[in-house]
């Protein structure tokens, strides 16, 4: 297992010069998610100095070695360092440009300090949880309250690409270019890469009901061929920024005092020019069950197109001219297959049993070829199968 702990404190030592912590206290606790984390060490630090109040931060630090960087074809920290040091600065400025409300504001953590160095990857923020934040249990399904929360944010989010395009359009391509998620495809595929869609392919073949395995077969066969996935991972009649990994473990809530739910965006490392929908139908089906979705999906679609219109229009611009009702309709209907495939490859390990959850020290090939399916898997597997059926996809 990697030593992560001094390559951390040397970023921790920086912070506190910066913040002049003079004489100070440095503690480190490495914490364990069961299972919310998987490709780094997280630690919960507190800096103590003289005089000063206690910064209570979050350290992550990248744990992917050389070897599996190379084998499953992925970079680390790039992206979200370049969120954290300057996409969220112009976000910001357009905040405060036109004047948008601090509750109708994008809410994530204050970034502290970066360490971009090769194979020393490591980020800290500031500590949500010692402002009564928490996690939601990724093993139940979201609340509506706590969806509706969420998906503004997500809306939110999206908007503020679209007016960083519309107030900067030199930069936009710039940055468009920047963060492009290109899709592995051909020869630059890895062969884990490979092996790791089949077996979780068959995986997901394995639980279906058996009344269902036909059909969901075929549909697998068909669509989890790469030129048929990566249509979902671009943009179709609007392109944004999206987050690329919006679920219930990246998002901290809390109850204010006079009863509102806030809920803070955390997790940049995946953000991509992409289709709104994406994010939509990743957080739908990791966040929610058969029988929310039976009670809200209608519910939450009209809330995240009702909310982007919203945040719209707070920076005047027309919703009728960026993003017709229909254009969104049509997007969602060209989108829907991506939430099975969500299914396949995202639910095993949003419900995996803690303790078959990836250990502290764990490798990727062990989180992601020895995951063990649990039975919340094989109920929210066929349950989003059900609802597939129903719309006429399978």
């Amino acid at each position: 297992m990697t030593d992560t702990g001094p390559i951390l404190r040397e970023v921790l030592n920086t912070i506190s010069a910066k913040e002049k912590y003079e004489n100070c206290d440095i503690k480190m606790k490495l914490i364990n998610t069961d299972g919310a984390n998987y490709l780094s060490h997280l630690y919960e630090v507190t800096i103590s100095a003289p005089n000063k109040p206690d910064l209570e931060l979050f350290g992550k630090v990248v744990t992917i070695t050389e070897d599996k960087r190379a084998a499953f074809n992925i970079s680390v920290l790039d992206t979200e360092y370049f969120f954290y040091t300057n996409l969220l600065n112009e976000y910001r400025l357009l905040e405060e440009k036109y004047k948008i409300p601090e509750r109708n504001r994008l809410l994530t953590a204050k970034s502290y300090g970066f360490d971009n160095g090769y194979l020393r990857e490591t980020v800290v923020m500031e500590n949500l949880s010692k402002k009564k934040f928490m996690c939601y249990n990724r093993l139940e399904s979201v609340t509506w309250e706590h969806a509706a929360e969420c998906i503004k944010q997500m809306a939110y989010l999206h908007v503020l690409s679209v007016v960083f395009g519309q107030d900067n359009p030199e930069k936009r391509d710039e940055i468009f270019k920047k963060i492009n998620f290109t899709f592995p495809k051909g020869q630059w595929r890895t062969p884990i890469q490979i092996f790791m869609s089949d077996k979780m392919a068959q995986n997901a073949i394995a639980v279906a009901k058996e009344e269902y395995r036909d059909r969901f077969t075929a549909f697998v066969e068909q669509n989890f061929k790469t030129e048929n996935v990566e249509k979902f991972f671009k943009p179709i009649r609007l392109a944004v920024i999206a987050h690329g990994d919006f679920r219930p473990d990246n998002l901290m809530h809390r109850r204010l005092e006079d009863g509102t739910l806030e809920v803070a965006v955390l997790d940049f490392q995946m953000i991509q020019v992409c289709n709104p929908i994406m994010d939509l139908l990743y957080y739908i089906i990791n966040g929610t069950d058969e029988k929310f979705r039976q009670e809200h999906y209608q519910q939450l679609i009209e809330h995240y197109y009702n909310e982007f219109c919203n945040s719209l229009r707070r920076f005047r611009l027309d919703p009728d001219i960026i993003y017709p009702d229909k254009n969104f309709e049509n997007d969602l209907k060209e989108m829907l297959p991506f939430g099975l495939l969500v299914a396949i490859v995202s639910l095993p390990f949003v419900t995996v049993d803690v303790q078959n959850a990836s250990k502290i020290g764990s490798d990727l090939e062990t989180h992601f070829l020895g995951v063990k399916t649990s039975d919340l898997f094989a109920e929210r597997l066929n349950g989003v199968i059900s609802d597939y059926i129903k719309m006429g996809i399978l």
